[in-house]
């Protein structure tokens, strides 16, 4: 994995990027009160965005694991200015053990920046160790088939909602691809991997994950109205955020 960033400009990426204040953070809210929690585990926090959200729908804990030192350090920093109630931890997200479940585990963008298919089962297996019975596993990824139709379709805008990719048709699973995530000035720049939702589901299923159920979030109705209908056209024609939801029994 190779990325090139700040804390503060992952930040931004991560919140302002117009996919993810019109798509997958109207759709991550939605899913916390659709489905309210007390306790949420973040895999892979980085600077906590998704922490402090699931802290927001009104989790009472909420603990979020990075690797990054200077990303889990901008957190805390973050956290401190809020309500706090979030503890972070520095550890692999994906191996990770701790000695308790929560209602709710979150692994958003995490399965793109696995480079092996054992990883991706280590991943699903780790979920279904920290969900709760009567839990749930929220997963974010990219689908990279829907993103090459839209990337190529005229009708999309020159920014492609934020995020664009270099040479993303054809891609097989585990396949690496270059990932820009740009918001005016502010770019961040990934070596993602791609994994078909076919393939993540299974890992899930495998993992003992008795129900998984697979969305396309669509933009809400702010964004529309902000960027206008004509701009959302490709997207909303083949949406490429992929939501999983898998439920323990």
């Amino acid at each position: 994995m190779s990325h090139f960033f700040t804390p503060d400009d992952y930040a931004i990426a991560v919140a302002e990027s117009p996919i993810a204040k019109y798509v997958y953070t109207p759709y991550v809210t939605g899913a916390f009160r659709k489905h309210p929690v007390n306790s949420v585990l973040d895999l892979r926090c980085s600077e906590g965005f998704f922490s402090r959200l699931a802290r927001a729908a009104g989790a009472e804990y909420v603990v979020g694991v990075d690797q990054c030192p200077a990303l889990l350090e901008r957190a805390i920093e973050l956290n401190a200015s809020a309500d706090g109630g979030i503890e972070f931890k520095q550890a692999d997200p994906t191996s990770l053990r701790l000695d308790r479940s929560f209602s709710a585990v979150c692994a958003f963008w995490l399965t793109s920046r696995l480079a092996s298919l054992s990883h991706l089962k280590e991943l699903a297996e780790t979920l279904a160790y920290h969900t709760s019975p009567g839990g749930y596993s929220y997963l974010l990824a990219m689908d990279s088939e829907r993103h090459a139709r839209v990337q190529g379709n005229p009708k999309a805008p020159d920014d492609c909602y934020g995020k664009k990719v270099d040479a993303v048709a054809n891609l097989r699973d585990g396949d690496p691809f270059e990932l820009t995530i740009q918001v005016g000035d502010t770019a961040v720049h990934f070596t993602d991997y791609c994994w078909s939702t076919d393939t993540i589901v299974q890992c899930l299923t495998e993992a003992g994950f008795a129900n998984v159920d697979v969305l396309y979030p669509t933009v809400s109705e702010e964004g529309l109205k902000a960027k206008g209908s004509d701009y959302w056209a490709a997207y909303q024609a083949d949406p490429f955020v992929v939501a999983i939801e898998a439920f323990l029994k």
